[in-house]
C-alpha cells in the first residue's frame, strides 16, 4: 500500500505542478481578461484534463513551419494583387463618408482597399443559390475555385460537384478546399474520388493527425464559404454547400437553416481570389513559384467595372493575420450607426468591447435589433450569450428569437446604408480563432434589400421582453450563468 500511495502523492504533485506553471504561462500571455480566467478556472477545476485540454486549445498556434508559410505567401500574393488595388475607384462619395472610417480600419488590416464599381445580388434560398452556382459553373472557361467548410454529399450539392467534374473534363482547372473537420464526411468520399478522377484538385485544409495535434492547435478552422469562377464572379456568405436540412437526419428540433450569400461582380471578386489562392497556397502541394506564373490570369488586371453602384470591402481575418481585426471592425461598425442597426447571427458570445458597443448605441438613440435562434445546435453556446441578454434588453436593445428553423445568416445593416455579409458569427471563435471572410457593402440599394431580408426574419420572430427575461427560473440563469463562463473559451 506505501508504494502505491507514494505513486498516487506524486502524480497528484504533478498534475498541481503542471496547473501552476500553466497557469503562469496564462497569466503572462496577456491574453483578454475574461479568456485568462476562464482558462485559470479550467485549469483550477479539471485535474489532468484541464491541462490536457489547455496544450490541445489553449493558443493560437499554427504551427511555426505552417505560419512562416502563411506570412510569405500573403506577401507574394499581396505582391502580385497590388496593382489591380491601384487601378480600382477608391474613393467614397459624400453621401458615404461618415462610414469611410470603417473601410481605412479594413484596408490597415487586410492590405485590400475597398473597390467600386460592383454588382451585387442577395441569394437567401438553397435552390436559388445552387442554380446560380451551377450556370455559373457550367460557363465557365477558365477556373473554378470553391473553398468551403461544410461540404455535403446528399442533395444538391452533387449537381455542384457534377457540374465541376464537366468543367475539369473540358479543360477548365477546377480547385475545391474543404475544411478537413467541417467536411470530415466528404474527405475521402465517394464524390471526393469522382471529382479527382474527372480532374478536379481536390484537397482538405488544416488536416488533423497525431503530428499536428502536438506541432499545432487543432480546433483553428478554415469556415469560410467562398466560390470564385473565372475570375470575374463570385460568391460568398453563411451557405456552407451542404442541404439545409442535414442535421434533420439526426434531429428536427433545430429546423432547417437559413442563410444568406451574395453573388458578386466587378473589382472586387479579385480580393476573393486572393483570399482562396493564400489559403489553396498553404494546404496544397504546388510549388509556389508554379503558381505565380498563373497570377497574371488568376488576378487578371483587365477585370472591368460593373454598372452596380456598390463599393464592396472583402476582409479575410484568422490566425497568422491580424488576429483582431474582424472584432475591432464590426464595433467600428456599430459606432457608426446613427439611426438604425440590425444584426442577425445563430451564435452571440459577444467581448465585452463588442457588447458596450451595442449598449452604447442603444443607449445614444439607435433603434438596434438582435436576431437569433430560438433553437440551436450548439446549446452551450448559446447558454454562454444569454447572460448577456438583460443588459441589452435594459439598455434597450430588441432581441428577437427566430422561430422559422435555425437562423444561420450572419448580417449586419447600419442605417440602411451599409450591409455587411459574412462568415463569422458574433462569438470569440469567429472574432479570435477561424479563418472567415466578410463583406462590407457601401451601397443603399443594396443595404435596403438585405435590411429587408432581415425584417422578414424579424416577421418570423417572438420578441424577448424585459420582464419575461428577468423572470426566467432559478435553475435557467444558474444553467447559462454557468455556461458564461467558459464564454471566452468558446
Amino acid at each position: 500500500m506505501g508504494d502505491y500511495a507514494w505513486i498516487s502523492w506524486t502524480l497528484f504533485g504533478l498534475d498541481w505542478l503542471v496547473r501552476i506553471a500553466l497557469a503562469l504561462r496564462v497569466i503572462l500571455r496577456r491574453t483578454p481578461v475574461p479568456t485568462t480566467l476562464a482558462w485559470l478556472l479550467v485549469l483550477l477545476l479539471l485535474p489532468v484534463v484541464g491541462w490536457v485540454v489547455y496544450a490541445l486549445v489553449g493558443e493560437n498556434r499554427l504551427g511555426s513551419r505552417r505560419a512562416a508559410r502563411a506570412q510569405k505567401l500573403a506577401a507574394e500574393i499581396m505582391a502580385h494583387a497590388a496593382p489591380l488595388w491601384t487601378r480600382g475607384t477608391q474613393t467614397f462619395p459624400e453621401s458615404m463618408t461618415p462610414y469611410e472610417h470603417i473601410a481605412s480600419l479594413c484596408s490597415l488590416s487586410s492590405g485590400t482597399p475597398p473597390l467600386s464599381g460592383n454588382s451585387v445580388e442577395i441569394l437567401s434560398e438553397w435552390d436559388q443559390l445552387v442554380n446560380r452556382l451551377v450556370d455559373d459553373i457550367n460557363g465557365a472557361r477558365r477556373t473554378c475555385h470553391m473553398l468551403y467548410y461544410i461540404w455535403g454529399e446528399a442533395g444538391r450539392a452533387g449537381d455542384v460537384a457534377q457540374a465541376l467534374a464537366r468543367a475539369a473534363r473540358r479543360g477548365v482547372k477546377c480547385r475545391v478546399l474543404v475544411d478537413a473537420v467541417g467536411s470530415l464526411d466528404f474527405v475521402g468520399s465517394a464524390t471526393w474520388e469522382r471529382l479527382a478522377h474527372a480532374g478536379v484538385e481536390v484537397i482538405e485544409a488544416l488536416p488533423v493527425n497525431p503530428l499536428r495535434l502536438l506541432l499545432a492547435r487543432v480546433d483553428l478552422r478554415n469556415h469560410r464559404k467562398v466560390a470564385v469562377i473565372d475570375g470575374r464572379v463570385a460568391y460568398a456568405g453563411s451557405h456552407n454547400l451542404v442541404e439545409p436540412g442535414f442535421k434533420q437526419r439526426k434531429s428536427d428540433k433545430f429546423g432547417y437553416y437559413v442563410d444568406a450569400t451574395v453573388r458578386l461582380r466587378g473589382p472586387a471578386v479579385q480580393a476573393l481570389q486572393t483570399a482562396f489562392l493564400s489559403d489553396w497556397l498553404l494546404d496544397s502541394e504546388d510549388d509556389v513559384t508554379e503558381v505565380e506564373k498563373q497570377l497574371s490570369e488568376l488576378l487578371s488586371l483587365d477585370q472591368e467595372a460593373h454598372d452596380g453602384a456598390s463599393i464592396v470591402h472583402v476582409l479575410p481575418t484568422g490566425p497568422g493575420m491580424d488576429p483582431l481585426a474582424i472584432n475591432h471592425a464590426l464595433i467600428a461598425t456599430i459606432h457608426s450607426a446613427s439611426d438604425e442597426l440590425i444584426m442577425t447571427t445563430p451564435y452571440f458570445v459577444p467581448d465585452e468591447a463588442t457588447k458596450t458597443a451595442i449598449i452604447v448605441a442603444a443607449r445614444r438613440g439607435v433603434e438596434v435589433t438582435l436576431v437569433l435562434p430560438q433553437k440551436s445546435d450548439h446549446p452551450i453556446v448559446c447558454a454562454a450569450g444569454r447572460p448577456h441578454y438583460q443588459e441589452l434588453l435594459d439598455a434597450g436593445v430588441r432581441i428577437r428569437h427566430f422561430t422559422a428553423g435555425l437562423l444561420h445568416s450572419k448580417t449586419v445593416t447600419v442605417d440602411r446604408r451599409v450591409g455587411l455579409v459574412m462568415s463569422a458569427n458574433f462569438d470569440m471563435r469567429s472574432f479570435f480563432l477561424n479563418y472567415e471572410v466578410s463583406l462590407f457593402i457601401y451601397d443603399d440599394d443594396l443595404a435596403s434589400m438585405l435590411r429587408f431580408l432581415q425584417v422578414s426574419y424579424i416577421d418570423q420572430s417572438v420578441e424577448v421582453t424585459r420582464d419575461q427575461w428577468a423572470n426566467r427560473s432559478l435553475v435557467s440563469r444558474f444553467f447559462d450563468n454557468t455556461a458564461q463562463l467558459l464564454g471566452p473559451l468558446l
